[in-house]
């Protein structure tokens, strides 16, 4: 079985800021589609991770735990995610992905 990886990491804007083989689509606050390049034989397996403040920012002490993304659906051709602030609401947030599936 061959297996393909595909990862990014996303701006809050939708735009890349790495990674290939997708776009980004950024369809309201604190929502993203992330659309592959070529589709997956069955629906990858998702990690996302939020990205708070500015990606080379070692320097900021902030940063809420509660800030967080979720994936809200996922199949052979794209995935949704929903990024947020520590009180719950939907903001747009940088987030970085990983999707490892079958070809």
């Amino acid at each position: 079985m061959a297996q393909r990886i595909v990862w990014g990491c996303i701006n809050a804007d939708g735009s890349t800021h790495s990674g290939d083989q997708f776009t980004a689509i950024h369809s309201s606050a604190g929502t993203y589609e992330v659309v592959y390049s070529t589709r997956f034989k069955t629906a990858p397996a998702v990690i996302l991770q939020q990205n708070f403040e500015d990606w080379k920012n070692f320097s900021y002490g902030g940063g809420s735990t509660m800030d967080n993304c979720v994936l809200v659906a996922s199949d052979e051709t794209k995935l949704k995610v929903a990024t947020g602030g520590g009180s719950g609401q939907k903001t747009d947030r940088n987030f970085a992905f990983i999707a490892v599936g079958e070809v």
